[in-house]
Parts: structure tokens; C-alpha cells; sequence
């Protein structure tokens, strides 16, 4: 029976079910499944452990969120010790291309800074802007700005009033406010899709008020996450939610991206849909990687 890791964090703070979710799709498809915290993680002379069990012992290990900000570069840099074809998304993905830097080539004319004087002179180019933590989630802090007093508060504000916090700056995007496509991928291949639209103004995050809608990719649109859903699986990752506004990708969240549950409730559990993505390939130990260059479908 093959074997399977999820490494959690605080899942009282979880603002999805995919700790539960997941790890129940994978007992249905006959794996046996294991989870263990991810403060557990730990070296000794025998090599990296996760508490008393072996690592060796799993055919893939799937890192759920990213964990207490506090351990993370230590949890990853042991991590990093063990091979990484076993993980759903290796270790240098979740660390370097988790979000929007990664992806910059896709999104819209974008900039990001710890100067706020650098931020606040790209107001004076013109139009609408929207500015971001680096870091952030579910909108939260997400404004949309203008070359004014208000918006070098803004940008003030978020490059932490002098401590130079990174800040990322965007050009508006009015289609935003047609709702946004987040497209949910694994193994490079496209699980399902749906629209969030913003109860008002820009913000499409479900925890903004925005609401969800079944929705299908257009050619233009599923051309777009196809290119980049063969990119997810060059770097080794196994799932990923592609957030778009056509012709734009906004961002991509590999850490623990929602989705699963939203799409259940619209009538569409995909859950066993990503798991058979996962593990269509004979050898269990990350195989899906080693095509690369394969098409998504």
C-alpha cells in the first residue's frame, strides 16, 4: 500500500479543509496516510525526522502552508535535506516561487520595492495603481491608489513607515472588476475552475465578500494556465491555484491554495480528481515529474 505524508501547521488557523479534505481523498484511493505537525521536523544523526517517524517510509510528502513565519527557513532547510521527488511540491518552489514574484512576466506591468519614494514616484506615471503587501493574503491590505496624498499613505503605510517593508505596486486592472478565475492545477493538469466576483469594487477575495461562480476557461484563457501549468511541473509542482484576469495572471498559490471546498459547494468535488492527477504515473516517487515537457490537459 503506497504511503503518504502531510506535513501541517496550525490547522485551528486553517482557512481551508484541505488537511481534511485531501488526506481523505487519499485513504479512498487505497493510500495509507500519515500526518504529522510541521514543528515536528527535526535532525539527528541519522538524518532529518519527523519526530519518531522515518521520512523514508512515504512515497510522497505533501507540505501543507508554510508554517510559524518564526521556523520556517529552518524547517525548510532541513526539508531541503531529503529527495525531493518524494514531496508534491519540492522544497526551492514553495521557498522562491510561492505568490507573485515567481510569476512577474505574466502579471501586469508590476514593481516591487522596499523605498517608498521609489513607490510614490511610479504614481506620478499616471493611471490607477494597486499596491500589496509582498506577502499578504485574502486581500487583506490590498489598495487601490493614486498619485495623491491618500496614496502615499499607502505606500507609507506599507513599507512599514520606515522600517522598508517590501511593498508590491501594480498596474489597475479594470477587468478586475469583472471577477477574477482562480483555475486549480495538479501535475500540470487543469482539475477545475471558478469565478470569484467582487460584491463591489476590485477585491475578489472570497474573504472580502466576493462570491463564487462555476465558471469554464475560455480558449484564450486555458491557453494561458496550460503555459503556465507546464511551467509549475519544470519547477516540481504538484498543485497549484492560478488566479487570472485575463490576459493577466495575478498570482499562484502553491503553499496551501483554497479552492477544493469552494468548488465543492458549487457541486463539484475535485478532491479525488487531484489525487488520480498525482498519482497517474506507475512510479509513485514523484513520477509525474520526470515529463516535464509533457502538455497539460
Amino acid at each position: 500500500m503506497p504511503e503518504i505524508a502531510f506535513l501541517l501547521g496550525d490547522t485551528r488557523i486553517a482557512r481551508n479543509d484541505n488537511h481534511v479534505r485531501l488526506p481523505t481523498a487519499f485513504a479512498a484511493a487505497g493510500w495509507a496516510v500519515t500526518t504529522v505537525p510541521q514543528e515536528a521536523v527535526r535532525l539527528g544523526p541519522q538524518g532529518v525526522s519527523f519526530g519518531t517517524v522515518d521520512p523514508a517510509r512515504f512515497d510522497l510528502i505533501w507540505l501543507l502552508g508554510l508554517g510559524r513565519a518564526e521556523t520556517f527557513f529552518d524547517r525548510m532547510q532541513l526539508l531541503r535535506q531529503l529527495p525531493q521527488s518524494r514531496f508534491v511540491t519540492r522544497i526551492d518552489a514553495l521557498v522562491y516561487l510561492h505568490a507573485k514574484y515567481g510569476w512577474w512576466r505574466y502579471m501586469p506591468e508590476t514593481y516591487a520595492s522596499n523605498d517608498a519614494a521609489y513607490l510614490k514616484s511610479l504614481l506620478r506615471l499616471g493611471d490607477d495603481w494597486v499596491a500589496k503587501p509582498s506577502a499578504g493574503s485574502y486581500g487583506r491590505d490590498v489598495e487601490r491608489v493614486r498619485a495623491d496624498a491618500a496614496g502615499a499613505a499607502t505606500l507609507d503605510r506599507l513599507t512599514g513607515n520606515g522600517s522598508h517593508a517590501y511593498c508590491v505596486l501594480q498596474r489597475y486592472v479594470a477587468e478586475i472588476e469583472g471577477g477574477e478565475k482562480r483555475t486549480l492545477v495538479a501535475a500540470g493538469h487543469i482539475v477545475g475552475s471558478y469565478l470569484r466576483l467582487p460584491e463591489s469594487g476590485f477585491r475578489s477575495n472570497l474573504t472580502q465578500g466576493a462570491s463564487a461562480h462555476l465558471t469554464t476557461l475560455t480558449s484564450d484563457e486555458r491557453h494561458l494556465v496550460e503555459r503556465v501549468a507546464r511551467e509549475l511541473v519544470t519547477e516540481g509542482i504538484g498543485y497549484a491555484a492560478v488566479d487570472t484576469v485575463f490576459p493577466y495572471l495575478m498570482e499562484v498559490n502553491l503553499a496551501n491554495p483554497g479552492g477544493l471546498a469552494t468548488l465543492a459547494a458549487l457541486g463539484c468535488d475535485m478532491a479525488a480528481d487531484v489525487v488520480a492527477a498525482l498519482t497517474a504515473e506507475p512510479s509513485l516517487n514523484g513520477g509525474w515529474r520526470r515529463s516535464p515537457a509533457a502538455p497539460a490537459t
